[in-house]
């Protein structure tokens, strides 16, 4: 019969039949390439183990840094955007009371509008109505005019018949006329 086996011995056996090939399904392909050629070389199981983890830990590093970048880029890209964001409702909020404040406005400048069109309507009518008067008394300056003047003629023309004939009653001798 046999003597029995130490544990210590099966434990390497167990290892690298179950345990490395597991790591290898698992691990990143430069940790698969260090068991590969671990497993080439005929190294110890250990020393696979070893050199297995210490690939794991080196990619690990690796992804750690490239994922710190990553993140680095992403906290940047939210920090701008959010900065970004936040100028825009500021202004979108302005313009938002600058609207109000033009709807206000534009409300006051209906009020005008209208009250400056009514103003117009009523000076417009003014206007006829002064024009109407215009005319007429025009018409009755002209009417009077020709009357005047025509007064006029017929005074200048009884002045020369009365002067004429010798009518000057200035003069004491006219009062004497003998035609008469």
């Amino acid at each position: 019969s046999r003597p029995p086996r130490s544990p210590s011995l099966k434990m390497p056996a167990m290892f690298s039949k179950v345990v490395v090939p597991l790591l290898l399904a698992f691990a990143p392909k430069t940790g698969a390439s260090v068991v590969a050629s671990s497993v080439a070389s005929q190294d110890r199981t250990v020393t696979q183990v070893v050199k297995l983890l210490q690939g794991l830990l080196d990619q690990s590093k690796a992804d750690g840094e490239s994922d710190r970048e990553l993140y680095a880029k992403y906290k940047c890209y939210c920090d701008t955007t959010k900065k970004e964001k936040e100028a825009e409702i500021v202004s979108t909020e302005s313009l938002v009371s600058q609207i109000e404040e033009l709807k206000a406005s534009n409300g006051k400048l209906s009020k005008d509008v209208a009250k400056l069109d009514k103003d117009m309507k009523e000076n417009e009518a003014a206007r006829k109505a002064a024009q109407e008067i215009r005319d007429k008394e025009n018409k009755a300056f002209v009417t009077l005019k020709a009357d005047l003047e025509g007064a006029i003629v017929q005074m200048k023309d009884a002045i020369k018949v009365l002067s004429d004939i010798g009518a000057d009653q200035t003069l004491g001798a006219a009062a004497d006329h003998k035609q008469y």
